[in-house]
């Protein structure tokens, strides 16, 4: 401690010695460049002494400056307040100061003042952005009396510093809730600088854009399936205008999102979207790209049906009622002989084939043109 800290000074007055208790010093801090005030009053006669040394003097509002302690242009005094102030400060400007006043009493006010470079601004990078915890490291450079620090919400989680001051401080920090907002704040007694970070911002990449494919196009109901690539609270959904109809995530950030969805209403529109808590992408699809199964059986083709199969059931009538006449005017003539019989038999039995063949023809070539599937079950006994 310092000697006029430590020491009593004697009052002696009439011959009679009081003791009187030592000055209390009070400390000032100042930041290089910046300008500093000494909250001791000086009205119309007083000092400001530097280490035992005046380097401003007033007399009755008149400012007399030592030059050789101190450049008159940074020590000034405020009339109105009667503050004495430094200016531009520098490194060498820290010491004892005191400030004497005698405006009717003699009054004197000790100060230590204290001059610090300002703090530099921490700089935070991520350190595993793509594993599952996601670390990110606070740095700022060193200098006296400086600490860095992580601030969750106010609350303080870890703090370092290090008389090394040719080394940076580094202090790094794992996220812990992603949805809190975290401060790296560097700081020395004179100043102090803060880097808000936001999780989303340093732990989060962008996300992939998904990808929609068809998974049974001929069958009955249509299903597609939406794929993305995983990562760090990556979630898959499915939506139709703007509803949520499922969505997945997973903790295996190396095997990719798979989601699948059967569609229930081609007339809406529905939307794969892949997302994180930093970026979303949404994936459209035509659903008559991936679902436009052609039917083999429309509805209108079904009174085609009906007319060609009325149309051969009429001609095997009208072809079994004539080869009825035949064979029965055949029988009636008795009066023929054998051979005759014979050969008018095998002749009517060839005129018959040959009527079936041209029905079959017929029936066949309708079927044709109407572009009706061969391999229904119901003309194929025609065939």
């Amino acid at each position: 401690m310092r000697l006029t800290a430590l020491l009593l000074g004697i009052l002696c007055f009439y011959g009679v010695c009081v003791f009187s208790a030592p000055l209390e010093v009070r400390k000032l801090k100042g930041i290089v460049g910046e300008r500093v005030s000494f909250p001791a009053a000086v009205k119309t006669f007083g000092y400001l002494i530097k280490d035992r040394e005046n380097i401003a003097k007033i007399d009755n509002f008149l400012k007399h400056y030592n030059t050789s302690k101190s450049p008159k242009d940074r020590v000034q005094w405020n009339s109105s307040t009667g503050f004495f102030s430094i200016a531009d400060l520098k490194m060498e400007d820290s010491g004892e100061y005191r400030v004497q006043s005698n405006d009717g009493k003699k009054v004197e006010t000790i100060y230590q003042l204290s001059v610090y470079n300002p703090v530099s601004t921490p700089q935070v990078s991520s350190r595993n952005k793509m594993k599952p915890t996601c670390s990110v490291l606070c740095s700022v450079e060193n200098g006296r009396e400086v600490t860095l620090s992580w601030q969750r919400e106010g609350k303080t989680l870890s703090h370092t510093s290090s008389p090394d001051l040719n080394t940076p401080l580094s202090l790094p920090l794992e996220i812990e809730e992603y949805s809190s907002t975290y401060s790296c704040v560097a700081a020395n007694p004179a100043s102090n600088k803060t880097v808000t970070v936001r999780p989303e911002e340093h732990c989060f990449g962008p996300v992939s854009t998904p990808q929609v494919s068809s998974r049974n196009k001929m069958k009955p109901t249509c299903s597609v399936l939406c794929s993305v690539e995983n990562g760090r609270e990556v979630t898959l959904s499915w939506q139709r205008e703007g509803e949520t109809l499922s969505n997945t995530s997973s903790p295996d950030l190396n095997t990719p999102l798979s989601l699948p969805l059967e569609i229930e209403e081609y007339s809406s529109t529905y939307s794969c979207v892949a997302a994180n808590p930093a970026s979303e992408e949404r994936s459209f699809f035509s659903i008559s790209e991936l679902c436009g199964e052609e039917d083999t059986h429309p509805a209108s083709s079904i009174p085609l049906i009906a007319g060609i199969g009325a149309a051969v059931l009429l001609i095997i009538t009208v072809l079994g009622t004539v080869i009825y006449l035949e064979r029965k005017k055949t029988t009636g003539s008795g009066g023929d002989s054998a051979d005759v019989y014979t050969n008018a038999n095998y002749r009517h039995r060839q005129k018959q084939k040959a009527t079936a063949c041209s029905v079959t023809e017929v029936t066949y070539s309708l079927y044709k043109t109407l572009s009706y599937n061969p391999s229904d079950s119901r003309l194929q006994h025609y065939s």
